[in-house]
């Protein structure tokens, strides 16, 4: 590449080139320039060490060692750039390793976290994303669990692998949640699960109503029976979000300052939803705040009800809410045994209590429930040249579930962060081993001969991620001009060739005449 810049650089000084080449390799240049202070940036992020955490901390010290894990491999350097709400920015390298979730354990691509600027990472050893994206090199674990293979990985998961069913649930309380995986826990719900079409571009359903006693709160534009506003579950916000403004002439008035006016008139009632033509009432003591758009249906929806994903047929994506039994006990784990094989010293009761436990297709995690009072919306993920939107919030507090995560051979245990509102995988870690090398380069060799547009698009993208904001601008204002100019020249000089030519036939038509 260095050579490319100084060949660059001297076909601009050659006296007899044309203006069009000269322009061309003047661009040129300027891109090897960027691209050559892109690569700078990584070779400093690669190189970073726990030092980097500036304002995070870890009292237990829990970050990932890969030096002490047999079968990590480094992917590449400098690729992971998370931006929050706040501000907050997380950056490292991609690792990949085996990753344990409940009895589920297999070999995944993830970010290891080298810096992070703000203390709202503390005393959290990574961010586990269960949102779903099905590209071919998704970086979502959610795919990853419940495939056999991820071939644009080269991964092959091992032959006693079962791959996980496509859905999973969660529920809350006000001290802990509960994810359950395959599947929801039969005895956790009270009444039959409802199934409903899942709408929006994350895990969301269709709501058509909203009523805060007699008064309905979606007043939508016209007559329409089938208007319907999407409602997304988001156990990651602490209250019940609903739009504060007309939302483009969807509504007639402002369905936060219908609640408004009418909770200042000494209303108390219950707010009841309608999904699919059921209604489901959240208690009049929940919080409720504004949105500029969103209609987010948070963590009191998980308190009330057992929310499952189902995703096994991805043609047809569905929601699924139950009444969560008032019975059932939350937080108490599926067995989880690293050995397959029981010791005869344990009582037959016990060892049929855990074969029975073994065979059941729903996983149970416990989540550790903690609210926070700084935002922790992601507003944008870059993650290995994909670009996730989560919608922007503003609530005042940001409720997290923790759960375990294992990494790495032997496992490393790990409290990482439950969202389903992104499918970032990601851990904070020491720097990777000394000399190691990276396998992206070798596996783009071998990669599918032709790889999509938008592929390549995202990969040009995150090369230039380290660049500054300022510095790109800069360098896309200045190629749309040095292309406009040479437009221009090429337009002139075509005009007057032209206009040489109109003089050339008069003249020629005058001298035969």
């Amino acid at each position: 590449r260095a050579l490319l810049c100084r060949c660059m650089l001297r076909c601009m000084l050659l006296p007899r080139a044309p203006s069009g080449f000269k322009v061309t390799a003047l661009a040129l240049a300027y891109l090897c320039l960027v691209q050559a202070g892109d690569d700078d940036s990584n070779s400093v992020s690669s190189s970073s060490s726990t030092s980097d955490l500036l304002g995070y901390h870890n009292n237990k010290k829990q970050f990932f060692k890969p030096t002490e894990s047999s079968t990590f491999q480094l992917v590449k350097l400098g690729n992971v750039n998370v931006t929050f709400l706040d501000k907050t920015n997380l950056l490292g390298y991609d690792g990949q390793d085996m990753a344990k979730l409940g009895k589920y354990s297999v070999e995944t691509r993830l970010g290891m976290i080298t810096h992070c600027n703000s203390a709202n990472f503390n005393d959290v050893d990574g961010i586990i994303g269960f949102g779903w994206a099905n590209q071919n090199r998704s970086a979502a674990i959610l795919k990853t669990l419940t495939q056999d293979a991820r071939p644009h990985w080269d991964i092959t998961q091992r032959t006693e692998f079962s791959p996980m069913p496509r859905k999973f649930a969660f529920t809350a309380s006000e001290e802990l949640g509960e994810l359950q995986l395959g599947g929801y826990e039969a005895e956790s719900i009270s009444e039959p699960m409802q199934m409903f079409p899942m709408a929006g571009y994350a895990y969301g359903v269709n709501v058509t109503s909203i009523k805060f006693g007699a008064t309905e709160l979606l007043n939508f534009v016209g007559d329409s029976s089938n208007d319907a506003y999407v409602g997304e579950f988001d156990s990651g916000t602490t209250c019940l979000l609903i739009p504060n403004g007309t939302v483009n002439n969807t509504f007639d008035k402002s369905p936060f300052q219908i609640l408004l006016d009418e909770q200042n008139k000494g209303g108390s009632f219950a707010l009841v939803y309608t999904i699919g033509g059921r209604e489901y009432s959240i208690a009049y003591e929940e919080c409720v705040e504004p949105a500029d758009r969103a209609m987010i249906l948070g963590d009191p929806w998980f308190r009330k009800f057992i929310v499952l994903h189902d995703l096994v047929d991805l043609k047809d994506k569905k929601m699924g809410l139950a009444l969560r039994n008032p019975k059932y006990q939350l937080g108490v784990e599926t067995y989880h045994d690293d050995s397959a094989t029981l010791k005869p010293s344990i009582a037959l009761g016990k060892m049929q209590l855990l074969a029975e436990m073994s065979n059941k297709q729903v996983d149970k995690i416990r989540a550790h429930r903690r609210v926070r009072s700084s935002e922790l919306a992601m507003t944008k993920v870059t993650y290995q040249g994909e670009t996730v939107d989560k919608v922007a919030l503003s609530s005042q507090s940001r409720v997290t579930y923790n759960i375990k995560l294992s990494v790495g051979s032997p496992p490393q245990p790990l409290q990482v962060i439950f969202d389903t509102g992104s499918f970032m995988l990601a851990v904070f870690a020491e720097s990777a081993p000394e000399g190691m090398k990276p396998i992206l380069a070798a596996e783009a060799m071998v990669f599918e001969g032709a790889r999509p547009w938008g592929g390549v698009a995202g990969e040009l993208m995150w090369r230039l991620r380290g660049v500054d904001r300022t510095v790109l601008v800069a360098a896309n204002l200045l190629f749309v001009g040095l292309i406009a100019a040479t437009v221009t020249s090429v337009a002139k000089k075509r005009s007057a060739s032209q206009t040489r030519y109109v003089e050339l036939d008069e003249d020629a038509l005058q001298n035969d005449c």
